[in-house]
């Protein structure tokens, strides 16, 4: 097996670097293990003459000749995983290099690589795994090594191949005895191979992606309870279940109650058992965010993020979720220079993507917001409607709207939604679209008369009926789950008639919002008043 890589990684002037690269082939782990590839990237300092210069590094995705992808993607996160563990060294494209996949291309943040490779050979039972270190654009091979290893020794292979290339780039790491840069070791290696494919299954997202991770480590927790990495991992996926339920989009607190009573507490319970079992486990922290978040327990939720991004400063989840959150408590400028480094490590994920652009449209950034989420058409245009609608182009967010599937908004709340845009500019036109619709003389209030939104309620605020954006609010309190992202929204010019009203006080308050102010800080457009009040503008 050989790999051979060229390009480059990054533009900054003066930079150097490395890439490494190791095949992985892997039959049934019952009949024969073989070899296939995975690869590296190294960036380092120009001063990489000097020990302890800090280095970048990206795993290519391993290539599995047996068609187990799952398998496959699992091993080379796992390989990643190992190297975040090394102190000087950061793990780069964990995600984006599997989304980011075109046959034999891989693209890299900021990079592009030729992958050229070939098999040599098949062991009965046996992982044979052929690691190659190389220099973008060199065939001088860095650092080599053959690996031949039953399963039971695959942990120690993945660990072995980390302090290697951290050694080889300038980060040398010795282990005490007994010592391990994997602290968590599964009982049995069945159970061990179910991780790594939960983990493929999982970066799915979705409902159904979610479930069937989730399923997996059920299994695996119920076999072995002391799994970290198992518990950490389920722990992030139920705090965001509820997030893609339809119950939650269509506005039925009662149904994502009936969720949420059942997911959430487990979630805390596995998150707080992660970070006992390793407390510098930066996924386990990230969990434990992830809960205290959709708990609106804001205090603690930064403490957690915090002590995850103190143990891996790019731990892209971690990037992802603490971010949205200081975007919701209104803390913009933080906000927006963390999404900017996410993505840069991440370029290729739609939903960090989305949300960035989201954040640079609260700046005024309206632009360069669409042209961030143009690529997303069709299927994934929601940010877009909210963006496009703020600008007063109704019938283009209608028309955003539409292309977005209508199973994914039950009871036609798409179509709904699109309707009352299409009529937008007769009933609030956008010079008065910040203004509430006057009710008429001796009539009841014409809004009352609206259908329910869900989640796409920010169209309230286009058609005289500003209060009632707060609707999805309030049913994600009742539902007993928040999601940060709809609620930076508020922080938009369009949304300062919501934010003036007593309805938005009682709403940030109930959301743990003002809480949260109190001890860490206010918004630029609030601020107490008084010693048990407060004002927003």
């Amino acid at each position: 097996m050989r790999l051979l890589l060229t390009g480059a990684l990054g533009t900054r002037a003066g930079r150097e670097t490395i890439r490494a690269a190791s095949a992985v082939r892997k039959e049934s782990f019952s009949s024969a293990l073989a070899a296939g590839f995975l690869a590296f990237c190294v960036s380092a300092n120009p001063a990489a003459a000097q020990p302890r210069q800090p280095a970048t590094v990206a795993v290519l995705p391993v290539s599995d000749f047996t068609s187990d992808v799952q398998f496959a993607d699992g091993l080379t996160d796992e390989i990643a995983f190992a190297l975040t563990k090394v102190p000087g060294l950061a793990v780069v494209g964990r995600s984006s290099v599997f989304i980011n996949r075109k046959g034999d291309q891989v693209l890299l943040p900021q990079t592009q690589f030729q992958l050229d490779t070939y098999r040599s050979g098949t062991k009965a039972g046996h992982l044979t795994i052929h690691v190659e270190l190389l220099k973008a654009g060199e065939t001088r091979v860095l650092w080599t090594k053959d690996y031949d290893q039953t399963r039971d020794n695959l942990i120690d292979v993945e660990e072995d191949i980390g302090l290697g290339v951290a050694s080889a780039v300038g980060h040398p790491l010795r282990l005490a005895r007994g010592e391990h840069l994997l602290k968590s070791r599964p009982k049995d290696m069945d159970a061990y191979e179910q991780f790594l494919r939960a983990k493929s299954v999982a970066r799915g997202r979705g409902a159904q992606a979610l479930a069937d991770a989730s399923n997996m480590l059920e299994t695996i927790l119920a076999r072995d309870p002391d799994f970290e990495p198992a518990a950490a991992m389920i722990s992030y996926e139920y705090a965001l279940t509820p997030l893609f339920a339809p119950a939650l989009r269509s506005g039925k607190p009662e149904e994502e109650r009936q969720l949420t009573g059942r997911l959430i507490p487990r979630a805390e319970a596995f998150a707080e058992r992660a970070v006992a079992l390793d407390p510098k486990d930066a996924t386990a922290w990230v969990g434990l965010g992830y809960v205290r978040l959709v708990q609106r327990k804001m205090v603690a939720a930064e403490d957690a993020f915090k002590q995850a991004l103190q143990l891996d400063p790019n731990q892209a989840d971690g990037l992802h979720g603490y971010s949205q959150f200081l975007a919701a408590m209104g803390k913009i400028k933080e906000s927006l220079a963390m999404r900017d480094h996410l993505q840069a490590i991440e370029p290729f994920i739609v939903n960090y993507t989305a949300d960035t652009a989201e954040i640079y449209w609260l700046t005024g950034a309206t632009d360069k917001a669409i042209e961030m989420l143009q690529p997303f058409r069709p299927g994934r245009t929601m940010e877009l409607a909210l963006i496009e609608s703020a600008a007063g182009r109704y019938h283009d967010a209608a028309s955003a709207l539409r292309e977005m599937p209508p199973s994914n908004w039950p009871d036609g709340l798409l179509e709904k939604a699109a309707k009352l845009l299409d009529a937008a500019p007769a009933q609030a036109p956008p010079s008065a679209a910040s203004r509430p619709l006057p009710p008429q003389a001796g009539a009841e209030n014409p809004s009352n008369s609206l259908p329910g939104l869900g989640s796409l309620s920010f169209v309230f605020l286009h058609v005289g009926a500003p209060e009632r954006v707060l609707e999805y609010y309030e049913d994600e309190v009742k539902g007993g789950y928040f999601q940060p992202i709809s609620a930076t929204w508020f922080w938009h010019p369009s949304y300062a008639v919501v934010r003036r009203t007593d309805r938005f006080k009682r709403l940030v308050r109930d959301l743990g919002m003002v809480d949260y102010w109190r001890a860490r800080g206010w918004p630029q457009w609030c601020h107490p008043a008084g010693a048990n009040d407060f004002a927003c503008e």
